[in-house]
């Protein structure tokens, strides 16, 4: 398994936790870096059930993460296209002492080159200074398919900015 986890300070504020949070919800975002395109889009409406006070049971949230790297001519762009969904949301959650906390989860499905789960969350350190933190953690490894297994020792630095470049679509969110 590889474990991936990335921590960011966002802002201060509960205008800040719920601009975070609506945009972890939301989890559409695209990111052009160099010649590289990578993001998540949503590929089904938002289908929930109220499940119990502060959880929504999403009953399967179909999403897409994509990255597009052109090449050098004469050659054509390669573009991946990766299935998921959302496997839970958690909004607005105490549990940690003095702060509220929103976390929502993804899981591959098959046909991805990976097998894992990717979660997002945002805490709002109400009485700790008013700071909201963002906290990416992913655990993946590879599918069992012969692609899969081809691409595993490869994808590690491109899973890095993937990442990387979905938590700073999230503190440019805290400023809108």
């Amino acid at each position: 398994w590889r474990i991936l986890r990335f921590q960011k300070r966002v802002g201060y504020g509960k205008t800040c936790y719920r601009r975070v949070q609506n945009a972890v919800f939301n989890w559409d975002f695209e990111v052009q870096k160099g010649k590289k395109s990578m993001g998540i889009l949503s590929a089904a409406p938002n289908k929930s059930n109220i499940a119990g006070p502060g959880f929504t049971n999403q009953r399967r949230k179909l999403l897409a993460t994509f990255t597009e790297v052109c090449l050098p001519n004469p050659l054509k762009s390669l573009f991946v296209v990766s299935p998921v969904h959302v496997v839970y949301e958690v909004k607005d959650a105490r549990s940690i002492p003095r702060c509220l906390f929103s976390s929502t989860a993804y899981a591959t499905l098959s046909g991805h080159l990976l097998a894992g789960e990717e979660r997002v969350t945002v805490v709002w350190r109400k009485g700790m200074g008013d700071a909201v933190d963002i906290e990416i953690v992913s655990f993946s490894r590879a599918a069992p398919s012969i692609g899969g297994k081809l691409i595993w020792p490869l994808i590690g630095r491109m899973q890095k900015q993937f990442f990387l470049s979905e938590m700073d679509h999230l503190s440019r969110m805290q400023k809108q």
